[in-house]
């Protein structure tokens, strides 16, 4: 039924299940990718006999992102009303040069690449695994987890066999050719093309893309649910930590993007109300292609079975928040970055030094890396640095932020005096030094102050 539905045709996805081959392959993966969890736990939430039909509505009961046809809206008018206003939107009829039903419908893409291996997860060490494609198909047709594998190819250009020819079948929508990391060569660049293959149920959960860049996502195949938040709005409510702290959800309704749509989020817009919590939500389908602005927290779950291309970029509007980030979270590629900008583009160097001058930074702040350097509160680096941010709120909440974790600790006068004395003058020693005995002395005092981190 499935494979009829998206026009496989070949005899292997039209049996009672998936042949061994492909069988083995599959569990090889799925016992490298999640080793905490056993074979038979891939589906015991039985999230395969649900109807996703509630998450369509759901949808639509909260603020849409804009849409705006790609037929008519030009690069310029993208940029003003967009991309500087750091806005969300939907660009609808983004693929008509792509020539999607004649290069990127499942069947075509198992005719050409059926023998190339993909990406579809990452052992506990980071080394990618990958399968033929013809497996993964199988494994999409025939899948029943509650949360399945997703192919998430970024080498495309490394494959031995189709990359090059998968390159050749896209092109860069007119609103994204500005590409500065581009500068610096394919091969020193970080990770920022991406070929999707995601079967219904599976998805991403809440996070930010990496170096504040921002993105676009093009759908060839499926639809995608997605839930954006803007920057401001604080990581432990993004991510439902302090309803997990207070047992309101279980821990495993945040390991998934299924169960994070499913139970999570739900609860988090009862909790903190969709006007706080300012969220956009929409359908994406094919066709259409979103651009994320850099910062925005996101979600994603495949409604049904999908294919995508997605890119990661710098451009003209983003250079100043993006430099800064690059600067602070990878300062080795910053300096390549910056060596690439004065020896092609002298106008982008001129551009960062005289942000670095905004920033009171000189060239030799710039070759130091420092162990206590204050990070910005919403950093997706959790590798570098500390940083505290203190915001008096309703019931005098504090959420400290501590290695890149931002969590409530405190509700009361007294506990904000405790944290005067302990936290303030105690928590950057003992996180700068990382002691893990005073760490957890310090734990136990707030828990003793009846607070929680």
């Amino acid at each position: 039924m499935i494979a009829k539905e998206i026009g496989l045709k070949s005899s292997r996805f039209h049996e009672d299940d998936m042949g061994s081959n492909a069988r083995e392959a599959i569990e090889h993966v799925k016992v490298n990718d999640r080793s905490y969890l056993k074979l038979s736990q891939w589906n015991k939430r039985d999230h395969y006999h649900k109807s996703l039909k509630s998450l369509r509505k759901m949808a639509l009961q909260y603020p849409d992102i804009e849409r705006v046809d790609g037929r008519t809206l030009t690069a310029q008018q993208f940029r003003d009303k967009f991309e500087k206003q750091d806005q969300p939107c939907i660009i609808t009829n983004s693929t008509e040069d792509w020539n999607v039903d004649k290069y990127w419908t499942f069947e075509q893409v198992y005719q050409r690449y059926k023998e190339t291996k993909f990406k579809v997860g990452e052992d506990d060490k980071g080394h990618k695994i990958r399968i033929p494609l013809k497996y993964f198909l199988e494994y999409m047709v025939y899948n029943k987890d509650d949360s399945p594998l997703y192919l998430f190819e970024s080498s495309i250009e490394d494959l031995k066999e189709g990359g090059k020819d998968i390159l050749k079948r896209f092109k860069p929508h007119k609103y994204f050719l500005d590409d500065y990391f581009g500068l610096v060569g394919e091969k020193h660049r970080p990770p920022y093309r991406w070929f999707l293959m995601g079967p219904k149920r599976s998805g991403t959960t809440v996070h930010i893309d990496p170096l504040a860049t921002s993105a676009w996502n093009t759908s060839l195949q499926g639809h995608k649910l997605w839930v954006l938040f803007p920057p401001h709005i604080p990581k432990c409510v993004v991510k439902a930590k302090g309803l997990e702290a207070k047992r309101i959800i279980h821990k495993d309704d945040l390991d998934e993007a299924i169960d994070y749509f499913l139970y999570a989020l739900p609860k988090l817009i009862e909790t903190e109300g969709a006007n706080n919590l300012q969220l956009r939500m929409t359908v994406q389908g094919p066709g259409e292609t979103i651009f994320v602005p850099g910062n925005w927290w996101h979600a994603v779950l495949n409604l049904d079975n999908t294919m995508a291309i997605t890119q990661n970029f710098m451009s003209e509007t983003n250079f100043d928040k993006v430099w800064r980030s690059v600067r602070k979270e990878r300062p080795k590629f910053s300096k390549r970055l910056l060596k690439s900008f004065k020896k092609h583009r002298k106008d982008l160097y001129n551009r960062t030094q005289d942000i670095n001058q905004q920033d009171g930074m000189n060239r030799f702040e710039m070759s130091q890396s420092s162990p206590t350097q204050l990070i910005h509160p919403l950093s997706s680096d959790t590798s570098s640095g500390i940083s505290i941010k203190l915001t008096f709120q309703i019931q005098a909440l504090v959420l400290v932020r501590v290695r890149a974790q931002v969590v409530p600790v405190a509700r009361t006068q007294n506990d904000l005096q405790f944290l005067k004395h302990s936290l303030i003058i105690n928590i950057i020693y003992i996180y700068a030094n990382n002691n893990a005995n005073k760490i957890q002395e310090f734990q136990n005092g707030l828990k003793n102050k009846n607070c929680f981190i």
